[in-house]
């Protein structure tokens, strides 16, 4: 595996500091251009949902 690559099916462990309560995401570059985004502009809005089977629902927008 080269450093720095992208692997979309490696997992992850969430990291937390101090009292911060839930977790971040990460988004790659490569996968914020799939769905439109520059990766250099300021973050997309967004929206998250849980699922009673443990998965998190993540919705980018963009600004009109």
């Amino acid at each position: 595996m080269t450093a720095g690559r992208y692997d979309s099916g490696a997992r992850r462990r969430s990291k937390r500091k101090g009292r911060e309560r839930g977790c971040w995401v990460y988004i790659p570059a490569e996968e914020l251009e799939k769905a439109g985004h520059d990766p250099k502009a300021a973050p997309p809005l967004y929206r998250t949902w849980g699922t009673k089977s443990g998965g998190v629902l993540v919705r980018l927008y963009r600004e009109t």
